[in-house]
């Protein structure tokens, strides 16, 4: 009995939570990560009806709102349809800038990509086939996921260590995936947002919230969108990320929306309509081939 006693001890909350977290079929909203800084990380799953024998990819949503607000219960009824195709869908939920300035936000995403492995069998989920989308803001934190799930320094929550952050594709629309070391762009709200102004070494602090600082061959494939006529995030960023994925010959889809805005649904919807369709295509490509 003491022996017993003693081995319950030294099972920590988060294992605790592997082992006994239960998921049903629909959509589940508010499953427990684990928790940071007092803070609970939760995630969003909706899985389909019907059970296959093969695991099934992942779609994995990630909201906008320029890294200080939003909510990733703005995907529900698309995590609802795509499970309906058989995919499982997940939105999850990061930490907020000022008060949680980067790195907070790509750590708390990845330790939900690991949560997801963590949990593969339950979920009938395919580990190698999880994509990630963002818009706007969650669109730089796909990107940054993308590049850093095989980059060290982004897991210091120490949930879920035995898995790694990698994911199979990754789809970006209106992100700021700029150099943000570029003279032109130090001033963006993004950089204000995520790093202290009082930081020491200013250059190596815009280095590393900057996506090309990451980039390598083995990182996974771009699908990139984004509006000619962006007024809020300008368009020469993912411009500019795109010829650094050609200087890789680094595989990319790029679609540039002419006149588009940052809403590319409420300027362009027609074309939108479009992006979407190929996204999708996309997804369908490295989620199942």
């Amino acid at each position: 009995m003491r022996l017993l006693i003693i081995l319950l001890m030294l099972i920590t909350p988060i294992a605790i939570a592997q082992s006994f977290q239960k998921f049903t079929t629909g959509l589940q909203k508010d499953i427990l990560v684990g928790e940071v800084d007092g803070l609970s990380l939760t995630i969003n799953i909706a899985l389909p009806e019907k059970s296959t024998q093969m695991p099934q990819p992942a779609l994995v949503y990630i909201h906008g709102g320029g890294l200080t607000k939003g909510d990733k219960n703005k995907f529900n009824k698309q995590l609802t349809k795509m499970a309906k195709r058989g995919v499982i869908a997940a939105s999850v939920m990061y930490r907020f800038a000022p008060e949680h300035r980067f790195p907070a936000a790509i750590e708390d995403i990845e330790s939900a990509i690991r949560f997801l492995k963590a949990h593969s069998k339950e979920l009938n989920l395919n580990p190698d086939r999880i994509v990630i989308l963002g818009v706007s803001a969650g669109a730089y934190l796909a990107t940054m996921v993308g590049v850093t799930g095989n980059a060290d320094g982004f897991s210091k929550h120490g949930m879920y260590t035995d898995f790694d952050s990698t994911v199979t594709a990754v789809i970006s629309y209106s992100g700021s995936l700029a150099d943000f070391t570029n003279p032109e762009y130090q001033n963006f709200r993004l950089v204000k947002r995520f790093i202290s102004l009082n930081e020491p070494d200013k250059n190596k602090a815009l280095s590393a919230i900057s996506p090309v600082t990451y980039l390598d061959k083995n990182d996974p494939p771009f699908f990139l969108a984004h509006g000619s006529a962006d007024e809020v995030v300008p368009v020469e960023m993912t411009r500019d990320f795109v010829l650094e994925l050609k200087k890789l010959d680094h595989t990319f889809e790029y679609i540039e929306v002419e006149g588009g805005k940052h809403s590319l649904s409420s300027t362009r919807p027609k074309k939108a309509s479009e992006v979407f369709s190929a996204s999708m295509e996309f997804f369908k490509k490295y989620a199942f081939k």
